[in-house]
């Protein structure tokens, strides 16, 4: 929660903080993507590597990545270093939030029942609902007190005492000092020749495009229309809430509806908010749009995490991971650059409206799949491989 928490804040606060020094909307574009460039690039080898020694170490690093990047932007102020802590800042939380979250849905997913693993990763991302409400809103109003600089200064402080946190309860975080077997590596993206597995990758990229114009997009155009910092972090965190409370009925959603219904949910509720944005620029109605996109997105990481470990091939479950996360930061490093660009020459209203015919197409696709898989399971899946858990790998 707090390594979230710090990468939902560094985010908003880091694009504020360069629009209110007079950086362009590219330039904050070229930072966000910057957030996601490092994890898009060592994602599948940091899944190997978690595979091999156990969430301990990849969660330490991955902490200090975060700690180390909060500091830069409060250490340094923009009139003497201008947009260059924050380019740092974002590569080093990013890598340092991929790490952490990757070792935790991997235990989660490894401790899960596999007959309600959906419903465990509702509760998961419970957490993550928790920080991305907190993260906004707190920052929002530290930005109106106190200043940017200062912001970054407390999120130094929460990351160092996760720091701390951490080590004084490392005997609870397993680690695996064996040997890992040593298997003849294939290319990652021969993976996506599993036609199950390929449709949950194409679903996570969809979310990840919608995830991530929502993010970059709304504080652009809060900061357009007129919102101030908390009033923004107030929208930010309309959306956090709603993930809290769709993630909270999910276990007995999955009880009534699959993994691909919801997902259907996700891609035409996301269309229909992307297509009402740029119709209103006061505070009240965007905070109504976002809550209804936060409902469709923050339902869709359960459903998709669930499907990716019952899709996973036999003895590649860390990989599939890895290439999700690969996925889903290509996806955060191209878009903003893309967006950006786009927010500069055509506005808003085009990066809005583009996503919103994406993700609408999408939602056709996945309902012509749905058709071809009754009950939402494939039925070209292979049969699920399951890992061995936590406790046997302590007791091995």
């Amino acid at each position: 929660m707090l390594a979230h928490m710090g990468l939902v804040s560094a985010r908003m606060t880091g694009s504020l903080y360069a629009l209110a020094n007079s950086a362009s909307t590219f330039t904050v574009g070229v930072m966000i993507a910057l957030f996601s460039l490092v994890p898009m690039l060592i994602a599948v080898r940091a899944g190997r590597w978690l595979d091999a020694v156990g969430p301990w170490r990849p969660t330490l690093v991955g902490m200090l990545l975060v700690l180390g990047g909060m500091s830069l932007p409060a250490l340094f102020p923009y009139a003497n270093t201008d947009v260059a802590p924050l380019l740092v800042c974002a590569a080093l939380v990013g890598t340092g939030c991929m790490l952490v979250m990757l070792a935790a849905q991997r235990m989660v997913g490894e401790y899960a029942d596999p007959n309600n693993r959906a419903a465990a990763f509702s509760w998961f991302a419970l957490g993550a609902s928790v920080s991305g409400f907190v993260g906004p809103v707190m920052s929002g109003a530290l930005i109106d007190g106190v200043g940017h600089r200062a912001t970054f200064a407390v999120l130094t402080v929460i990351a160092l005492l996760a720091v701390v946190a951490l080590w004084l309860n490392r005997e609870l975080l397993p680690e695996r000092t064996g040997e890992a077997k040593l298997i003849e590596p294939r290319h990652p993206l021969e993976l996506l020749s599993h036609p199950a597995l390929r449709r949950v990758m194409f679903a996570t990229a969809l979310v990840s495009m919608s995830w991530e114009l929502q993010t970059f997009a709304i504080p652009v155009h809060g900061s357009r229309v007129g919102l101030s910092a908390s009033q923004i972090g107030l929208v930010l965190g309309s959306f956090a809430l709603a993930t809290f409370a769709v993630r909270l009925a999910m276990p007995r959603l999955s009880r009534r509806y699959t993994e691909w219904q919801v997902l259907i949910f996700t891609l035409l509720s996301s269309s229909v908010s992307f297509a009402l944005f740029p119709f209103f620029s006061s505070f009240v109605p965007l905070v109504g749009i976002t809550f209804v996109l936060g409902l469709g997105l923050g339902a869709a990481q359960p459903n998709i995490m669930s499907l990716l470990y019952s899709r996973s091939p036999s003895g590649r479950l860390g990989e599939s991971l890895g290439l999700r996360l690969t996925i889903i930061n290509t996806s955060q490093v191209a878009l903003p650059l893309v967006l950006g660009a786009f927010g500069s020459v055509l506005g808003t209203i085009a990066m809005f409206w583009s996503m919103a015919l994406v993700a609408g197409i999408g939602g056709g696709v996945a309902l012509r799949w749905r058709e071809h898989e009754p009950g939402g399971a494939p039925q070209d899946a292979e049969p699920v491989h399951v890992e061995p858990t936590l406790q046997e790998h302590r007791s091995n």
